[in-house]
């Protein structure tokens, strides 16, 4: 893949699809006076497995690297990029389009949910709206809560890495495997933190949180936002240095 404008395409198509149907079936799920209200935790995993194999399979398909995730860039860049992905001179595209398909991603979603987060926000349930948005703690502790994150998204990237070199960079399997596993993730050790396992998918939801135009919304909890990004990093590097 020579064609710089693909990685940035790509991704960010890959992670707006992601960011539309994970945050989506929160949406459905939190929100008052939908659908899918009160449908529980298993929807929610199996929604975010969903998004993430519709997304990477979308991503992959069209000529991308299907990262969807700065802690899987991270990753692969410490375990061999040139041999993993290309040209040093992708990873900026790469990183830009996630970025850009997470603000438009979540755009969608609350523009899709507007009466929804309206309803809700009458009800004073400010932290649903805030959870279609970005990732909440149980307890709050910096160390639990990087454990638990490094921890989820660990298992994320080292089942991404060895699928790679089990199956290739474009086998369509490699998708539906990963989907599982964050279906595995959010049914096993979501419980704790929500599991962002993606720094884009929560850091970016948020800063649209705060940005978002609609009276008696809430805090977007800036205190908790650093752990969402550091611990999954530290995932990356870590589980990327294991793969060297």
């Amino acid at each position: 893949m020579d064609n710089w404008l693909t990685y940035f395409s790509t991704e960010l198509l890959g992670t707006m699809i992601l960011i539309v149907l994970g945050n989506g079936v929160v949406a459905n799920i939190v929100l008052k006076g939908t659908k899918g209200n009160n449908s529980g935790w298993i929807a929610i995993s199996a929604g975010w497995g969903f998004a993430v194999t519709v997304g990477a399979t979308i991503s992959s398909a069209l000529g991308g690297v299907a990262h969807l995730n700065p802690a899987v860039t991270i990753a692969m860049l410490i375990s061999g990029w040139k041999q993993n992905i290309g040209p040093f001179s992708a990873l900026p595209l790469i990183l830009l389009g996630q970025v850009c398909g997470a603000i438009i991603g979540q755009i969608i979603v609350d523009i899709f949910y507007v009466k929804h987060i309206n309803d809700t926000l009458s009800s004073d349930e400010k932290n649903n709206v805030l959870a279609m948005h970005a990732t909440i703690p149980t307890h709050r502790n910096a160390f639990v809560n990087v454990f638990c994150e490094f921890i989820a998204t660990a298992v994320l990237i080292a089942t991404i890495m060895a699928t790679r070199n089990w199956f290739g960079q474009s086998d369509w399997m490699g998708p539906i495997i990963v989907g599982v596993c964050v279906i595995a993730i959010g049914l096993s050790l979501g419980g704790t933190t929500g599991y962002a396992i993606n720094p884009v998918r929560d850091l970016i939801p948020r800063i649209v949180h705060q940005l978002l135009p609609i009276k008696g919304k809430g805090k977007s909890d800036w205190k908790y936002s650093w752990i969402p990004v550091v611990g999954p990093i530290l995932a990356g590097l870590v589980i990327g240095a294991a793969f060297i």
